[in-house]
């Protein structure tokens, strides 16, 4: 091995197949010699993020496009950033915003099963709140907390206060998770303190029995038969309209009277049945027929069919305020509503609801074992509630549920 000239470089015969390396006496510096060229590279050893020795490779320009002597000179400097970068690299890499949601969104978010529309609102509010952002290394925002309380403050003015609480709950998740799988050298910042949350009132729309006769009124003035039904059948269940929008006829099941929702909030993990009484039997008979006439080709698979949604059922439920005042969220709110003037127990209801609880008693129920118990607590919800139907509907409902028992 001897230092390498731009004589000897010129000399060297091209290679007939494959490559061959000619070192210079500076460690770490060689020519790579192809077919067609003849390259200056340099190598050098460093560790990686679990201390183990790995080779890092560099070409730094061809030959005769630069000559030896300016090679060398550029392949010492690069071999002084290589292990510089090697020496400091298993200290710290500084995430930036944009790497831990790339990463977060891999890693974390599939394997706790976040539903595509919850990744899509996590999508939406940091591209588009924290767009200005992504670039930079978070530790910025721990040296300088005062840029998230600004950001916050500046959002609540230009987007609304619920928006702005959306942004800081998704940064200080997307700040926790760095700091506890990325870099464990992050400082810890209690988020919660430096941003000055704005208050949020829990939404309380939904029916008592003094409105339910005129909703039931305006449900009945409702073009499309299947949004009606679908509408009807979100208050007789106390359903979330998403999970109920994605209900198939297969998961039907008459003889347990029961509609099994595979995809609820929270994943299959949490996957249910709902209890169906007669009344809701009744409503799905009804939606059956109209979707069969409305949308014949999504019918058979979909409980709520639509011919215009490119997923095949009801992708959207809003309606007019003017001709259907509640809908959606608010039903389930006015099925809570009517529990309770029922007086139907905490229990029993959250079954219905599906809704998680760290209570340990709750924990050793059997949902088969109360499924007797859920039939007729369903029952009598759908009897008090389908009590406000006016009159003349009353009977037509009647007769379909007597076809429907039958």
């Amino acid at each position: 091995m001897a230092e390498l000239t731009d004589k000897a470089v010129e000399k060297l015969p091209l290679a007939t197949g494959g490559q061959y390396v000619v070192r210079d006496d500076l460690p770490g510096f060689y020519v790579v010699v192809g077919k067609r060229s003849k390259t200056f590279t340099v190598q050098c050893d460093v560790k990686d993020d679990l201390g183990k020795r790995r080779t890092k490779k560099k070409s730094i320009g061809s030959f005769p496009d630069l000559t030896v002597r300016q090679a060398r000179a550029k392949a010492k400097a690069e071999l002084g950033a290589m292990q510089v970068a090697g020496k400091f690299e298993e200290r710290r890499k500084e995430w930036t915003l944009g790497e831990a949601w790339a990463h977060m969104k891999e890693y974390e978010l599939p394997r706790k099963g976040s539903r595509p529309r919850t990744v899509d609102g996590y999508n939406k509010t940091i591209n588009r709140l924290m767009k200005a952002w992504l670039k930079v290394p978070l530790r910025k925002f721990a040296d300088h907390p005062r840029l998230v309380e600004e950001r916050h403050h500046e959002i609540t003015r230009e987007n609304g206060p619920y928006a702005a609480n959306h942004f800081g709950r998704a940064f200080r998740r997307l700040y926790r998770y760095a700091q506890a799988k990325l870099d464990r050298t992050l400082p810890v910042v209690q988020w919660s303190q430096v941003i000055t949350w704005n208050a949020e009132a829990r939404d309380s729309s939904g029916m008592d029995e003094t409105e339910l006769g005129t909703w039931f009124a305006e449900l009945a003035n409702v073009k499309n038969e299947v949004r009606r039904e679908f509408h009807l059948f979100t208050l007789l269940s106390g359903s979330r309209p998403d999970a109920l929008s994605k209900a198939k006829w297969a998961d039907l099941d008459l003889r347990r009277r029961a509609l099994r929702i595979p995809e609820p909030k929270g994943g299959p993990d949490r996957a249910f049945a709902i209890p169906l009484s007669r009344p809701m039997l009744a409503c799905l008979i009804r939606a059956r027929k109209a979707g069969r006439k409305l949308a014949p080709r999504q019918a058979p698979t979909w409980v709520f069919p639509s011919a215009e949604s490119a997923s095949g059922h009801i992708a959207e439920w809003k309606e007019d305020r003017s001709e259907l005042s509640k809908w959606g969220k608010q039903l389930r709110q006015s099925y809570v509503i009517a529990a309770e003037t029922l007086d139907v127990s905490e229990r029993t209801l959250k079954r219905l609801l599906n809704h998680k609880t760290q209570d340990v008693t709750m924990g050793y129920g059997d949902r088969d074992r109360m499924w007797p118990r859920l039939l007729d607590e369903q029952a009598r919800m759908s009897a008090y509630l389908m009590g406000h139907v006016p009159a003349k509907k009353a009977d037509e409902a009647a007769q379909v549920e007597e076809r429907a028992a039958a």
